[in-house]
């Protein structure tokens, strides 16, 4: 059992599966939006990252990275998916190393919470919209279909296999802010009448699904984790 009374910036932290962490310096993760045009990787996402690692941090969690692109939550996010050039994504990854950080990726599908100069028609749970004054902004949803749910399953898993090919240590699941997992999981936006809502069992289906697909994808031991808003 750890005593808490010990513990320090500099104590480092191991991890359920083994991965250890140089210290308790953690810097969540905050959309840069500096994808490119193809929406690859931006040099500067290298240099951004390799000067946190330089100040100390002991774990940077990226932000959001897209599993679909054909769904930006923003302009300039960052894809990772078969189209994406590799090589941009290694250069980021490596940025961390010489100061002995770790660079988690967090990985996203924005579901309705897109611009609509983005995306006339994004897709969600249900066929919900946003509310709140926000239809100027943000379309209403078309419902997925179970297929188009599986089909999304499939490139989370993708996304995070890819991560773990090109280097990076780890994988957060973004379940935060109103995205797709997120709406998934509430009741408000969930009003799915099939295995994907309903109950509170049925409307976390989604994200179990997501994480046993990306567990299957990377191993037994490379880090997952989760953003969830409380």
């Amino acid at each position: 059992m750890t005593d808490f009374n010990s513990v320090t910036f500099d104590t480092p932290l191991e991890l359920a599966r083994g991965e250890v962490i140089k210290n308790r310096f953690f810097k969540s993760a905050m959309s840069e939006q500096l994808g490119d045009k193809r929406h690859d990787p931006r040099p500067g996402l290298a240099t951004l990252y390799s000067r946190w690692a330089a100040g100390g941090v002991g774990l940077m969690v990226t932000g959001n990275v897209m599993v679909d692109r054909s769904a930006l939550g923003e302009p300039h996010n960052v894809v990772l998916d078969t189209e994406s050039d590799l090589s941009l994504f290694e250069k980021w990854a490596a940025a961390g190393r010489p100061e002995d950080a770790r660079i988690w990726v967090q990985i996203n599908h924005p579901g309705k919470q897109i611009p609509n100069f983005l995306c006339k028609a994004p897709v969600a749970p249900s066929a919900v919209p946003l509310g709140a004054g926000l239809e100027k902004v943000f379309n209403v949803p078309r419902a997925l279909t179970e297929g188009e749910i599986l089909a999304l399953v499939d490139k989370f898993a993708l996304s995070a296999r890819l991560l773990r090919e090109v280097g990076f240590d780890g994988v957060q699941i973004h379940g935060a802010h109103g995205y797709l997992v997120s709406q998934f999981l509430s009741p408000r936006h969930n009003h799915r009448e099939d295995q994907w809502g309903g109950s509170p069992e049925n409307r976390r289906r989604f994200v179990l699904a997501v994480y046993r697909a990306m567990r299957q994808a990377v191993g037994d031991k490379f880090p997952i984790g989760i953003k969830l808003n409380s």
